[in-house]
């Protein structure tokens, strides 16, 4: 994880983390990072925010998903 934020409102806790995940073929290390990831995921309260941002070096392809994806991406996609 490159930084991790908490800010406090009222009486739960905004937790933003920012990340990069590592390149595309780095199997062992994207395994590592995605278990860290997790792992840090899991530290937080289920009654906390949390936003995950970052890098993730991957390829999503065009296939649209509604409110999250459109047709205007590379065909390409990855396994990151």
């Amino acid at each position: 994880m490159n930084s991790s934020i908490k800010i406090q409102i009222e009486k739960r806790i905004f937790n933003i983390t920012s990340c990069l995940c590592p390149q595309e073929r780095k199997t062992e290390r994207t395994e590592v990072f995605y278990e860290t990831l997790q792992d840090q995921i899991d530290k937080i309260s289920k009654k906390d925010y949390i936003v995950v941002a970052g890098d993730y070096n991957a390829r999503v392809g065009n296939i649209p998903i509604g409110g999250i994806l459109g047709t205007n991406a590379e065909i390409t996609t990855n396994s990151n």
